[in-house]
């Protein structure tokens, strides 16, 4: 099994278990306030484009990575021309198509990070917000931020967000140890949180602007996340 496999196989697991939890970790496993889980997408939106810039308009075409159930994806519909949005979960996309009443959205279920569906040149601007910091591998984010540099129209916008590290990664293998004990333990609450397709990679600065062809800034976003943004 490929490291995508895999992710794909955890994802949808997570899809059939807790889609709104694991899209957003912040609030609650159970009795979670849905209204405020929707509208904590316009505020993500909201935030990138005041650190960015960016405007879109109703003509712009923005591609966005890691779709999930469609939280993000709605505002950015809602004022742009259309919106490409890609998971590779299956399970995810079903919950989407059923949760995004905007027609302006075509689901892409991610087979290569490549995404061969589209053409070079054709978009204004490319999103992924909490996706990479779950892939398997830098090798796979080259390929997303390659990918990127290939469809963005001149001067259109990146814009993705990783996490750093921190001491808690300088202590992963206990710590996974001790989530793996505490599910063995406890039916109740999250699953796979050990996991490897949970976990995901933790590049530093410098192995990120190596890994992609487009000139990036970087900037704290929320406290806990580094975002990435540049034109290309």
């Amino acid at each position: 099994m490929t490291g995508l496999d895999a992710s794909r196989e955890f994802w949808d697991e997570k899809a059939r278990e807790n889609p709104y939890w694991y899209v957003s970790s912040a609030g609650p496993y159970a009795g979670r306030d849905m209204a405020d889980f929707w509208a904590s997408g316009p505020r993500i939106w909201s935030d990138l484009k005041s650190i960015t810039g960016y405007e879109p308009s109703r003509e712009s075409v923005i591609v966005e990575i890691g779709c999930g159930v469609g939280r993000l994806t709605c505002a950015l519909a809602r004022e742009a021309g259309h919106v490409h949005a890609f998971d590779l979960s299956a399970e995810m996309l079903k919950v989407a198509a059923t949760s995004v009443i905007e027609s302006n959205v075509t689901f892409h279920l991610v087979d290569s990070p490549d995404l061969p569906q589209l053409p070079g040149g054709c978009a204004d601007a490319f999103v992924a917000y909490c996706v990479f910091q779950h892939l398997p591998g830098n090798e796979i984010l080259r390929r997303y931020l390659n990918t990127a540099a290939r469809v963005l129209k001149p001067g259109g916008l990146l814009v993705f967000t990783l996490t750093p590290q921190g001491w808690r990664d300088r202590l992963a293998v206990a710590l996974r140890a001790r989530r793996w004990l505490v599910e063995l333990s406890s039916a109740d609450g999250p699953r796979g949180l050990y996991k490897r397709e949970w976990y995901g990679i933790r590049p530093s600065k410098r192995e990120i602007e190596q890994l992609c062809p487009i000139a990036i800034r970087q900037t704290s976003l929320h406290g806990d996340k580094w975002l990435f943004h540049g034109l290309r």
